[in-house]
């Protein structure tokens, strides 16, 4: 494999890793919110019941999106410095925060401090990504 590929393959497993893991986790809040009406609105939880359907879909699917963000994560590994793609992975955190705040169903609060902080996070990435030294030699 070229050179080009293998940067190619190792930056597309890097990016999967991080959003995987922030829709995992968005996936996985919205699920518990589900349950948390169900609930809130039964005694019992049948499972037929929408509000625990939508609850078990979206607990798997969010579980689905994470295990596959460790897979993806494996390939990472082989390709780069854990010092450097392990502070990447902070992105997720960013990308967790703007799904959190905009996404319809959860709508979370988005604050002055959470937002300085997001952006610190985001100052915390680049500084640590200016190495240049991406891959194992």
């Amino acid at each position: 494999m070229t050179t080009r590929g293998a940067r190619w393959i190792g930056a597309a497993a890097l990016t999967a890793s991080i959003v995987l893991s922030a829709l995992g986790q968005l996936a996985m809040k919205n699920g518990m919110r589900h349950l948390h009406l169900a609930g809130a609105a039964e005694i019992a939880w049948p499972i037929t019941s929408p509000a625990v359907r939508a609850a078990i879909f979206w607990t798997v699917l969010g579980l689905a999106a994470y295990g596959t963000s460790l897979l993806t994560w494996l390939a990472v590994l082989v390709r780069y410095r854990l010092s450097y793609a392990y502070p990447l992975l902070a992105l997720s955190y960013v990308l967790v925060y703007v799904g959190a705040t905009h996404w319809p169903q959860l709508l979370e609060p988005a604050t002055p401090a959470r937002t300085l902080g997001t952006l610190l996070i985001l100052a915390g990435v680049a500084l640590a990504s200016l190495t240049g030294e991406r891959a194992d030699r």
